[in-house]
């Protein structure tokens, strides 16, 4: 008799269900992203105090989400995933928006945006795989940032552009030399140069860079913008 045949064994179907697995944490991580992309859309209106606001905002959900996901022991791959994606979202390709939008558009400008974006991605990959190898205190605290994370970096960005529109300077404006080599097909702005500087910082493996902001970002903001507003307070 011929041998019977023996059906090959298939793997079995497994679901994973998105809302029955989100947490607390995660949704404050979710309201992240979502304020990076109200950020966008403000952007391309040209609203630019609006499109900052919304990232520093953000910034805040960025903050508390862990600490909610500790707090209430909600940490997870998902969340970890979620909270890089997010990021994306509201600190690298919203700050990039507002740049654009501003009128960085020359071949060169849209190369530098390029690669700042690419560079977070980069970072944040490298954050999900690597952030254990980084020394820790006794709380479990990083003891220090492995290049400059991708928050900062896109305040950094958003907080320049929300000056600009605040003291209502423009880059063809108030600053002589403002945009190199016009008319040529390698025009750019400086500010370009700024960009290409973070990107670099963002994946440095060599900057250590030992700073809270919970305290020091808010506060420089409240600081930056009290300077904007004691030079534009009628008299």
């Amino acid at each position: 008799m011929p041998p019977s045949k023996v059906a090959p064994a298939t793997a079995k179907e497994e679901k994973f269900g998105i809302l029955r697995n989100l947490r607390v944490a995660d949704y404050l991580t979710l309201s992240n992203g979502l304020c990076g992309v109200f950020s966008i859309y403000s952007s391309v209106e040209s609203r630019f105090l609006l499109a900052y606001a919304l990232i520093f905002v953000g910034y805040e959900f960025d903050r508390f989400d862990g600490k909610v996901a500790r707090w209430r022991n909600e940490c997870s791959e998902m969340g970890k995933e979620l909270d890089s994606l997010s990021d994306l979202i509201t600190f690298v390709t919203a700050p990039a928006f507002m740049l654009y939008s501003l009128g960085l558009r020359t071949a060169i400008d849209q190369a530098a945006l390029s690669f700042f974006v690419l560079c977070g991605i980069a970072r944040l990959a490298r954050f999900n795989i690597a952030a254990h190898l980084v020394p820790k205190d006794e709380n479990g605290k990083p003891l220090y940032h492995q290049g400059l994370p991708t928050p900062y970096a896109g305040l950094l960005i958003g907080t320049a552009v929300a000056v600009s529109a605040w003291m209502g300077w423009t880059l063809s404006g108030l600053v002589p030399g403002l945009v190199l080599y016009r008319g040529r097909w390698w025009e750019f702005h400086p500010a370009s140069g700024f960009v290409l500087a973070l990107g670099s910082m963002m994946i440095s493996g060599r900057l250590k860079l030992k700073l809270d902001g919970g305290i020091t970002i808010p506060a420089a903001t409240a600081a930056i913008f009290a300077v904007c507003w004691s030079v534009t307070m009628p008299i």
